[in-house]
């Protein structure tokens, strides 16, 4: 009897446990953490500030709420919104005080967060490179985007400036140094540079040099250098002669993991190298109109299991507000501005569009066996916003629908020659169509709490249904039987299409004000908007 009695007790404690769990893995208990997993020992959550500035309260809640869900470290990529000293040129009209920058590493530190300050220090280097005072480390004339890797010493001295400054900020034990997309190895001083190397050895040798240099900057302020992995995974003829205690971070945001040449296990059990991984919940082809769920899912599903089956000692989730790639506006030969090429859908904490990715990454990194994506919605669907079985197998299926995010192209196919689409690129009236039933489908559907947060999925696939609703419009316009005889019908079209883009304006402006700078909010919606405002323009021949 007694055994019975003591089993069924185990028995409830046991489902008691297990339940908890369940609830403090879906991050519902912001004041119950979760421990981490013992297999990686960074959980980090990093922030872009290249575009989309957050004021410093939407900051602070980003903070709080990345520490509730489980993370432990965030990577800051400041940019031009860090307050530079001897160098505040760079610092732009979005840029927090330093007293603002130390309050919220303060505030982040006593929520358990370490925080680890990324200074790009060779590629993405735009917002430097386009004043006229740092022109002497340009490695091209036109494309801004990168230092020459040839001018050791002038770089040598600029980046030790700028780190000092850095961390006399920051406490982290790191330091991120960048070093990510440096395709420019091939510049006339590069080739030079290479010597008898040959392109391979020479690239790799002159991308070791410099990144070592940068990395001795911070080695010698007893800091440890963290490094993106892409262009050493590409050219490893030279690993063996980085600093040892280099950590790379392999990013892989759903692709072959020997992408970018050598497989990061290969170099892992040749040259006995740290790693940490990275996947993303914003990342390419995401845009304004563009949210790929069921590729950043996907990805937090395969990349932690491989992350972790190699060996890897820490995990990044990464969130791209921009490709990081420009267009320049000239006031020859100056530059007057720096435009990114695309835009992804802001972040609103702490009613975030990207909450239920987020936890879908540590739930992946929490637990040992394979993360099963559409399982988890289902469960943080029912969760959070109370909804019904069904209804989260329909949340599902319209997020991850293929109408969402697939490409549409008009007019005629890149570089192909041919003028024209051939029938089975004929997709944007078929997509528009699957994409409007899923707005019906979606309005069907009635969370019962979190209603701010579930207001943005309404908002994503509406922007979607407005960019198709475009390019149905530019589709005509674009086609080879288009005429002057045709301009009435599209500029009816685009009329109706800019008045129902005031109604979509203010639903931005209210989903996120206070979540971005209203000079922000005005200017995302001139992004969203000015393409068919010149084609009107265009058409109706405005002066």
């Amino acid at each position: 009897m007694y055994r019975l009695v003591a089993a069924a007790i185990l028995l409830l404690l046991f489902s008691f446990v297990s339940a908890q769990k369940t609830i403090a893995v879906l991050g519902f208990d912001a004041n119950d953490k979760t421990s981490k997993s013992d297999d990686f020992s960074v959980v980090a959550y990093h922030v872009d500030l290249r575009v989309q500035i957050m004021p410093m309260p939407t900051l602070k809640a980003l903070a709080k709420e990345i520490s509730a869900l489980g993370f432990n470290t965030l990577i800051m990529e400041w940019e031009a919104t860090y307050p530079y000293q001897q160098h505040s040129i760079i610092s732009n009209r979005y840029a927090y005080s330093r007293e603002e920058v130390i309050e919220f590493i303060n505030y982040s530190e006593g929520l358990g967060l370490d925080v680890i300050p990324l200074q790009q220090s060779l590629g993405h280097a735009e917002y430097i490179l386009m004043h006229e005072r740092y022109a002497y480390l340009r490695a091209d004339k036109r494309n801004l985007s990168q230092i020459d890797p040839t001018r050791l010493d002038a770089a040598r001295e600029f980046f030790t400036e700028l780190y000092s400054d850095m961390l006399s900020t920051h406490q982290s034990q790191y330091v991120h140094i960048g070093g990510d997309e440096t395709r420019i190895l091939d510049c006339k001083r590069c080739q030079e540079a290479w010597g008898e190397d040959g392109e391979e050895l020479g690239k790799s040798k002159l991308y070791v040099e410099y990144m070592t240099m940068i990395a001795e900057i911070v080695i010698a302020q007893g800091k440890t250098p963290l490094l993106w992995a892409d262009m050493i995974l590409a050219h490893p003829d030279a690993i063996a002669d980085m600093p040892k205690n280099v950590v790379y971070i392999d990013w892989n945001y759903g692709w072959k993991f020997d992408r970018f040449g050598e497989n990061p296990r290969t170099l892992i059990k040749k040259h006995g190298l740290k790693f940490w991984g990275a996947s993303s919940i914003r990342s390419s082809p995401d845009d304004y109109h563009v949210t790929s769920w069921s590729k950043h899912m996907n990805n937090q599903a395969v990349y932690v299991s491989y992350a972790r089956e190699s060996g890897f000692e820490g995990m990044v989730l990464t969130s791209w507000s921009t490709s990081g790639e420009y267009g320049y506006e000239w006031f020859w030969p100056e530059v007057v501005e720096i435009y990114p090429l695309r835009q992804v859908y802001p972040h609103s904490y702490p009613n975030d569009a990207f909450r239920m990715n987020t936890l879908g990454f540590i739930e992946a990194v929490q637990q040992e066996k394979t993360f099963k994506p559409k399982d988890f919605a289902h469960q943080y669907a029912q969760q959070r916003f109370g909804l019904t079985s069904g209804e989260s197998e329909k949340l599902w299926n319209i997020l991850t629908d293929e109408s969402l995010n697939n490409k549409v192209i008009i007019g005629s196919s890149p570089l192909s020659g041919i003028k024209g689409l051939p029938d089975n690129k004929h997709v944007v009236s078929a997509t528009l169509a699957k994409v409007r039933e899923l707005q019906a489908e979606l309005t069907e559907i009635v969370p019962k709490k979190n209603q701010k947060e579930f207001a943005h999925y309404h908002l994503q696939i509406d922007f979607r249904e407005y960019y198709l609703s475009f390019r149905q419009i530019q589709y005509l316009v674009q086609s080879t039987a288009f005429s002057e005889k045709n301009n009435l019908e599209a500029i009816k079209q685009l009329e109706q299409l800019l008045a129902r883009s005031v109604e979509l304006n203010k639903r931005f402006k209210k989903l996120f004000s206070g979540k971005l700078y209203d000079t922000e909010i005005e200017r995302l919606n001139q992004y969203r908007n000015k393409k068919a405002i010149l084609l009107h323009q265009r058409l109706t021949r405005d002066r």
